[in-house]
């Protein structure tokens, strides 16, 4: 298990909202990268959603989860 978490998000996704209260209720510490605020930084997960805009994406070290049971919010 890798000590740094990252979430990628969008504004207003509840998804992401259960991910990080996942997250939180671990203790796990986590970096948030809102893709709102940063759409520069979609290039760094495309790779991973296949080219979808879709959110939440959370890599753990190697392990990457993209959406919530297979869903997410599409951007």
């Amino acid at each position: 298990m890798a000590d740094k978490v990252i979430v990628y998000s969008t504004i207003g996704c509840g998804y992401t909202d259960v991910v990080k209260k996942e997250l939180d209720d671990a203790g796990r510490a986590y970096e948030e990268v809102n893709l709102s605020l940063h759409p520069h930084r979609w290039d760094e997960i495309l790779g991973h959603t296949e080219g979808v805009r879709l959110t939440p994406v959370v890599i753990d070290g190697d392990e990457v989860t993209v959406g919530v049971n297979g869903i997410g919010c599409v951007s």
